[in-house]
């Protein structure tokens, strides 16, 4: 089978836990704890990829839009194409991803949006699972690809995510302890690649920065 092309990031660390760069209509899942720097280091690879090509849609349900821009402010964040609106309904996430048609949409979290169609409050495992197959369908059928963020305790103990692992393409983890500054970006699972490399960064108040040489 031919392997599929990749689209870069540019930030060296995080393609190298990718593979490679991203696969057109993949779904990518980006699971920590929170407060791990999961938002920033998606901020960063959005900058990143708007310069290369365009639009990035960051849909945050987390944060309003002004926090969000003063978080990409502190870190950096140049590119015009990085386009942060707050949306917590998926469809209008997809609708307005449709008009866009973006390099990339990045859900910012998973488990803070949720569908009129389905019962129970955001977060639920009924919620998580329905909003990320609408998300999976619209990555699959217009070949954008998709980022979903996923917040987990220590032992694991939100379903969200965990129940997700199964229906994406790739799974990272973004690990790390919260007082210090490294942090270990590693793939648990790639449909489209190994799983050995980690991707390591500094935390610092500019965001996460690569640590090409860990030793």
């Amino acid at each position: 089978t031919d392997v599929p092309d990749r689209n870069p990031v540019g930030i060296c660390e995080f393609d190298r836990a990718l593979g490679g760069g991203i696969v057109p209509g993949a779904v990518i899942l980006v699971g920590g704890e929170p407060g791990v720097g999961k938002s920033t280091l998606l901020l960063q690879a959005a900058d990143h990829i708007a310069g290369e090509s365009g639009v990035v849609l960051v849909a945050t349900a987390e944060e309003s839009i002004h926090q969000v821009q003063m978080r990409a402010r502190r870190i950096g964040v140049r590119s015009p194409g990085v386009s942060i609106a707050s949306i917590n309904d998926v469809d209008d996430i997809i609708g307005l991803a449709r008009d866009l048609m973006p390099s990339a949409v990045i859900v910012d979290s998973i488990q803070t949006i949720s569908s009129v169609d389905v019962s129970g409050s955001a977060g639920g495992m009924s919620q998580v699972r329905e909003c990320a197959a609408r998300l999976i369908h619209f990555a699959k059928t217009s070949g954008v690809p998709v980022i979903l963020v996923g917040h987990v305790t220590k032992d694991g103990s939100i379903a969200g995510p965990r129940s997700l692992e199964h229906m994406v393409d790739v799974v990272l983890y973004l690990e790390g302890e919260l007082g210090r500054g490294l942090r270990f970006l590693r793939a648990v699972k790639n449909r489209y690649g190994a799983l050995n490399d980690v991707g390591v960064f500094d935390m610092t108040p500019r965001g996460l920065l690569e640590v090409p040489d860990p030793s």
